[in-house]
């Protein structure tokens, strides 16, 4: 959960800044399985949700109904995506951003180009890693201040961290990492937008990745954990 009161607000910001430019951009969010419309809410509320003014300062209130979507005091409206798995909805999406885990593997098996988000402006709210640093980090009382040397640590490795460029053993899909700014990762959209052969290559390279010998066995494997995870009711 600690990511997401980072990734909704940047996310929302960077929106934003897209929609200030162009505005005939429609935009989406898919709602995780282990998250429900009034958690996501808090995340986009100032009154929940304190990292909002580090990470652009765009609040959005929640509509509900038959079709949700969240909208910005600026009036921008993200959809959101009730259904799971939102393959439809998100077959139709030019770019997605998000960040590790398993919906990498998910947005590329679709052959969606994307840009991985890494944001740093809070280091302890990234916990979710494999092994002894997960256990560490997810300990009581101390496990912010491991996570926090933690992330450091594995940051400055320079890994790739997405499951298209850990199968493909580069980065095909940009990982951004570090203090991000709203305005210069929405620069990096619109500069995909605007130059579609950009994200034409991008998609020729995912279903590259996902075409290799295993991939399909990696991603049923994923989603499936998902799927467990939904309905388990874990975070």
């Amino acid at each position: 959960m600690l990511f997401r009161s980072q990734g909704v607000p940047l996310c929302l910001a960077i929106a934003q800044e897209i929609r200030d430019r162009r505005p005939e951009t429609e935009f989406i969010l898919p709602l995780a399985p282990t998250l429900d419309l009034p958690r996501l809410a808090e995340f986009a509320d100032p009154q929940h949700n304190p990292l909002i003014p580090l990470l652009g300062g765009v609040s959005a209130k929640l509509h509900s109904g038959d079709f949700p979507y969240l909208e910005t005091p600026a009036g921008l409206r993200v959809a959101i995506i009730t259904e799971f798995p939102a393959h439809v909805a998100l077959s139709r999406c030019q770019l997605a951003l998000t960040t590790v885990g398993a919906n990498t593997a998910e947005l590329a098996a679709l052959g969606i180009p994307m840009l991985v988000l890494l944001p740093t402006q809070q280091l302890d709210a990234m916990r979710n890693w494999d092994g002894i640093p997960g256990i560490l980090a997810g300990l009581p009382l101390v496990g912010s201040q491991f996570a926090k040397l933690i992330n450091w640590l594995i940051l400055r490795q320079g890994r790739l961290f997405a499951w298209p460029n850990i199968w493909a053993g580069e980065e095909i899909v940009p990982e951004l990492a570090g203090h991000l700014e709203a305005a210069a990762v929405a620069q990096r959209v619109l500069d995909y937008l605007d130059h579609p052969e950009k994200l034409a290559q991008m998609r020729d390279r995912l279903r590259q990745v996902r075409g290799e010998s295993g991939a399909a066995t990696r991603l049923a494997a994923i989603v499936c954990e998902q799927l467990d995870e939904g309905l388990t009711g874990k975070s």
